[in-house]
């Protein structure tokens, strides 16, 4: 499962758009749209099960980039979102 964070309500139709793609690649993907703070929100996430968590907000939105984090490593990278399909499936 990946889950998909839009920070802001700008972001929210690119989560969508976003979850879509994952979607028609067979990636399953979840969207949380709350207006929580990040930690409840990757909280959340963790129950849920995710692998990966995608955090959209506004840096992202300009750069056209994702931010991919790792929940159990961790680690996160920020990569462009044309690279997000091909990054998940690692």
């Amino acid at each position: 499962l990946h889950v998909i964070i839009p920070m802001t309500e700008k972001q929210k139709p690119l989560a969508l758009l976003l979850a879509d793609n994952l979607q028609a690649e067979k990636l399953c993907s979840d969207v949380i749209f709350e207006e929580a703070s990040m930690k409840s929100m990757m909280r959340k996430a963790n129950k849920m099960g995710a692998k990966y968590v995608l955090i959209l907000g506004e840096d992202e939105q300009k750069t056209n980039s994702v931010t991919v984090k790792n929940m159990q490593t961790g680690e996160s990278d920020t990569i462009k979102q044309v690279e997000a399909i091909d990054y998940l499936r690692k």
